[in-house]
């Protein structure tokens, strides 16, 4: 798609247009898409990176099985890390009961943004299907981290968060694992 959008497109897909700035396709008339903004018109990266992200997994309280499962991945995340697949790094606390936000059984995995991909991809591939797994950016918004901006992997729908227990906009971004010096602890970069 993006070879289209440049014009790099092979001859027998290319487009022709036409004067009125339409093009005729197999699809019928388009009109050639709006040009991107002007790189000064984009926000600055590095202001608005976000650099952590949480992927909390889930498990139904009082049931030994799903917690099997949850405590079986969490076991996996700290194999694979330990042979360098990726940084993904789980809280040492296991909610065994609600606790902050969360309603249900759960435990946190901090992932820097530099290990999102593989992380993200690990996740949807390996995760139980009893399992339910919130992801959500780590910013100085924790209510709209874990409402507007979060996804969620399995479940038939959002689990209720009781958001009365974050904090609206905390006064930095949280920087966690600051030792491994990834995510925003990083060296800054241009």
């Amino acid at each position: 798609m993006l070879n289209c959008l440049r014009g790099d497109t092979h001859d027998t897909e290319r487009a022709a247009f036409v004067s009125d700035g339409t093009s005729k396709t197999a699809y019928g008339a388009m009109t050639q898409p709006e040009p991107l903004p002007a790189a000064a018109a984009l926000p600055a990266p590095i202001d608005d990176e976000i650099k952590e992200y949480h992927f909390h997994v889930y498990w139904f309280l009082n049931d030994p099985k799903t917690e099997a499962l949850a405590m079986a991945l969490r076991q996996r995340i700290l194999e694979l890390n330990d042979q360098g697949y990726f940084v993904a790094v789980p809280l040492a606390t296991v909610n065994r009961v609600p606790r902050g936000p969360h309603p249900i059984g759960s435990y946190e995995v901090w992932v820097p943004f530099e290990h999102f991909a593989r992380a993200y991809s690990f996740f949807t591939l390996n995760r139980p299907d009893p399992l339910i797994i919130l992801l959500h950016p780590l910013t100085r918004h924790e209510v709209i981290d874990h409402t507007t901006r979060a996804v969620y992997l399995g479940g038939p729908a959002a689990l209720p968060l009781k958001v009365d227990e974050l904090t609206d906009t905390l006064s930095a971004t949280p920087a966690q694992y600051p030792h491994l010096g990834l995510g925003y602890s990083a060296p800054k970069t241009l």
